[in-house]
C-alpha cells in the first residue's frame, strides 16, 4: 500500500503545473488531541490520550509531504486475583503500554476543496515503552514487601501508517478545525497495530507576513 501510494505521488509531482506549486509553497501545521486504542494482543487494552504534531508542505496541486511527531497512550491492562497469597489477600497487576511516533509522511488531497481533505501513508519509527506494576496486599490491606515489582523498558521499531481525514471542517480566520484518524502498524517480529482518532487545529503558516 505504502509503495504504490509512493508511486502514485511521483506521477502526480511529474505532471503537477509549475505555476500551481508555486502558488501554493506554503506549510500547514496541524495540532491534533484525541484518543489512541490498541488492536489485538500486543496493544490490548482500554485505550489512552493521543496528540500529534504534523507539518506538511505541498509539492503538486494535489500532492503534500511533510513530517509527523506523535504521542499514543495505549491503556491499562490490570488482573486483579484474591486470595492467592493467603485468606483475603489481593494480587494486582497494571501493564501500560505508549508508542511515541516520527514517521515521514505523504497525502493527497483535492485541489479544489475548501474543506481540504486528505488520504495519506507515512513510513519511519516507533519508540514503544511499556510499565509493569505489580502489588500484592494481605487480607488487612497491608503490603507485603517481598512481592512488589516494577519494570519499564521501551525498544525501538520501524512502522507504517494509514489515515485519512479533513483540515478545515469549520474555518475561524487563518485556523482549521478539522478530523483526523490513524492505523498505525509497529513492525516488531509480526505487526502490532493501533488506531488514533482526534480533533485538530490547522494553521496555513504561509499566511503570516515576515516582520521586516
Amino acid at each position: 500500500m505504502v509503495r504504490a501510494v509512493t508511486l502514485a505521488v511521483a506521477v502526480l509531482s511529474g505532471v503537477s503545473p509549475v505555476g500551481a506549486v508555486a502558488q501554493h509553497r506554503s506549510w500547514l501545521i496541524t495540532l491534533t488531541g484525541g484518543y489512541s486504542h490498541g488492536i489485538g494482543g500486543d496493544f490490548g487494552g482500554s485505550g489512552s490520550v493521543s496528540g500529534t504534531a504534523v507539518a506538511f508542505r505541498p509539492v503538486g496541486r494535489i500532492v503534500d509531504v511533510g513530517l509527523e511527531l506523535g504521542y499514543h497512550g495505549l491503556g491499562t491492562n490490570t488482573t486483579r486475583l484474591q486470595d492467592l497469597y493467603g485468606p483475603g489477600s489481593t494480587y494486582r497487576e497494571d501493564f501500560t503500554r505508549r508508542a511515541w511516533q516520527a514517521t515521514a509522511a505523504v497525502r493527497l488531497r483535492p485541489a479544489s476543496s475548501a474543506n481540504r481533505p486528505y488520504v495519506s501513508a507515512g513510513a519511519g519509527a516507533y519508540l514503544v515503552g511499556f510499565r509493569d506494576i505489580i502489588e500484592v496486599r494481605d487480607g488487612a490491606g497491608q503490603l507485603i514487601p517481598q512481592y512488589q515489582f516494577r519494570q519499564s523498558d521501551s525498544e525501538l521499531h520501524p512502522g507504517v501508517n494509514l489515515g485519512l481525514g479533513v483540515d478545515r471542517l469549520v474555518t475561524i480566520g487563518r485556523l482549521g478545525i478539522g478530523a483526523h484518524g490513524r492505523w498505525h502498524g509497529v513492525i516488531a517480529g509480526g505487526i502490532g497495530d493501533f488506531v488514533s482518532i482526534g480533533v485538530g487545529v490547522a494553521l496555513d503558516a504561509g499566511k503570516f507576513r515576515r516582520l521586516p
